[in-house]
């Protein structure tokens, strides 16, 4: 039987918090829940009486051993929306890169082209972004440690509704292959 592995549930409500005219109030409810590899965030939020709700999935998450002396390496995730409003992938942050950045890659004639995404990718309701090797990807540069094989490193996501997420990515010198799909055993 698997388990479910708790790995934050928070709910909190800010209540009535002061702006200028007294009349701003914003209430939170956060749910993460990592179990086989999947992790599931839930978030809704009243704020002014807007309410958005967002719900995503992450899996298949890995990040690339350093090969050699090379000073980047790359990450990945699946994301699939399973809530009712678009989201944003916006940034990742991670301690062992002096910069992390989204990366989109495109075919230029017969040339490879990689370029960042400073604006991140939108992943909208009922739909999946895979960052996969050869495709759309997370690039650490300016390796501060080096990952190897078989370490984990962590990862926080930021959405631009459902947060921070914050994720423990195994590193591989075959990442996404079937001894990184966190198949729970």
């Amino acid at each position: 039987m698997r388990k479910f592995i708790l790995l934050s549930v928070m709910a909190f409500s800010l209540g009535s918090l002061t702006a200028c005219d007294g009349r701003h109030s914003t209430s939170e409810v956060k749910t993460e829940i990592e179990s086989n590899g999947v992790t599931t965030v839930k978030t809704k939020t009243d704020e002014n009486g807007v309410k958005t709700e967002s719900g995503l999935e992450l899996s298949h998450y890995a990040v690339r051993a350093a090969l050699g002396q090379n000073p980047n390496t790359g990450g990945y995730v699946t994301v699939r929306n399973i809530g009712k409003d678009d989201d944003r992938l916006v940034s990742v942050t991670c301690d062992c890169a002096e910069k992390v950045e989204l990366h989109t890659m495109k075919m230029d004639g017969d040339k490879m082209m990689m370029a960042p995404m400073p604006e991140g990718f939108e992943i909208k309701a009922g739909q999946t972004l895979e960052l996969k090797p050869g495709s759309n990807h997370i690039m650490f540069i300016g390796l501060k440690t080096r990952p190897a094989d078989g370490d984990t490193l962590s990862l926080t996501l930021n959405f631009a509704k459902a947060g921070a997420v914050k994720i423990e990515a195994p590193v591989s010198n075959a990442p996404l292959s079937d001894a990184s799909q966190h198949s729970g055993h």
